[in-house]
């Protein structure tokens, strides 16, 4: 069974491949797709891992901080999403936004990587193989939930509450 550390990583290889669509669109082309294709990849990578590894992290003295950080930069990030979406029908305002917003994204997923290493270290094999099992699973169920929305896109990690969207685990 994977740990969660390989489910990590291959979600993140997964992100920086759509990170990497993204930027390479070209003028005049469809926008939609390979933007809504990345936002529910990272909402569901994002919430799934705030629900399952950084719930945990945030109880282990050597991640607490570096995890509640994390889960601070999760809601900016899906904040960002929700203003790169209004940009998208403007041709002044679209390619830096994703530009931006694509560099964002990537160095995030880069200071995870250290935060992951630390992890690594202050869990048990146990304790990895549990939560990649866990991750993977909730981690589905979002995704399949965000691809079955229509119309409004998710609610940022904080504000979904009570909006009859997604729940937040």
């Amino acid at each position: 069974m994977a740990s969660i550390f390989q489910h990590l990583r291959e979600e993140h290889e997964r992100l920086q491949r759509s990170i990497v669509r993204l930027r390479g669109v070209e003028p005049g082309a469809d926008r939609l797709q390979p933007f809504n294709q990345l936002r529910r990849q990272y909402v569901a990578y994002a919430r799934a891992a705030a629900g399952v590894l950084y719930s945990y992290l945030i109880h282990v003295k050597t991640t607490q901080q570096r995890a509640l950080q994390g889960l601070e930069e999760h809601k900016r990030l899906e904040v960002r999403l929700l203003d790169a979406e209004r940009a998208l029908a403007d041709d002044d305002h679209w390619r830096p936004t994703i530009v931006s917003l694509c560099e964002e994204l990537a160095r995030h997923l880069d200071e995870e990587r250290g935060l992951f290493s630390t992890a690594r270290v202050a869990l048990s094999d146990r304790e990895a193989t549990g939560l990649g099992a866990c991750f993977a699973a909730e981690r589905a169920r979002l995704h399949g939930d965000l691809s079955n929305l229509t119309g409004s896109p998710p609610e940022p990690l904080a504000s979904a509450a009570g909006t009859g969207r997604l729940p937040i685990h």
